[in-house]
């Protein structure tokens, strides 16, 4: 597999990245690469986690400018709204060719705000030959029917940093790092390591 020297991962939210590929995106600084971090809605309040998050995988967030307004918890915030506009803006505040491994939503996912980020990933793709991975995003993962996981990363090494990043968050159910825990514990028994995540691999460059 190619190596990865530049990484973006396109989430919904603030927490995303951590939950789903915290120890994969901790790797990958490790091993000299780079990620970063596109929020697609960057309007939650836990959004003020992310200094402290994003020092301990080693990620860099970019906070996307959104252009759609809607009404939460009594407060107007902007929502995006997948469009031509939407990807212009997206790709005037980031230039795709930088990276050569794109990490994003899985397109069952439920969570309206995770489905709309697969469809930017899959319109921001379109100009380069460029890796593409999808998250297994728990919680949200349970109806998955047709997510077949076929990358497996061993974040043995790096797990305890990824859940002291879910454990920053003081929103998340706090219970979730230990439901993780057991996911990623399941997924490393298929490789013979303590802890793995897994990703749909839509395209493999080599």
């Amino acid at each position: 597999m190619k190596t990865i020297s530049k990484a973006l991962v396109l989430t919904a939210h603030p927490d995303d990245l951590e939950l789903s590929c915290g120890g994969t995106v901790s790797k990958i600084v490790s091993q000299g690469g780079v990620v970063d971090n596109l929020i697609l809605f960057p309007y939650q309040d836990h959004k003020k986690y992310l200094p402290e998050t994003s020092k301990i995988l080693g990620f860099k967030p970019i906070f996307f400018d959104a252009n759609i307004v809607i009404a939460q918890r009594g407060r107007t915030y902007e929502r995006p709204k997948l469009d031509n506009k939407l990807i212009e803006k997206i790709e005037k505040q980031l230039n795709i060719n930088d990276y050569d491994l794109l990490i994003t939503h899985w397109k069952e996912d439920w969570h309206q705000d995770h489905r709309i980020c697969h469809e930017v990933g899959n319109t921001l793709r379109r100009k380069q030959p460029l890796q593409v991975w999808y998250m297994n995003a728990f919680p949200y993962c349970q109806k998955y029917t047709s997510f077949e996981a076929n990358i497996f990363s061993d974040i043995s090494e790096h797990y305890k940093s990824k859940r002291k990043a879910i454990e920053t968050y003081k929103n998340v159910n706090p219970r979730w790092a230990d439901d993780i825990e057991s996911m990623s514990r399941f997924r490393g028994s298929f490789i013979n390591k303590q802890h793995a995540e897994v990703f749909k691999a839509d395209t493999i460059l080599f």
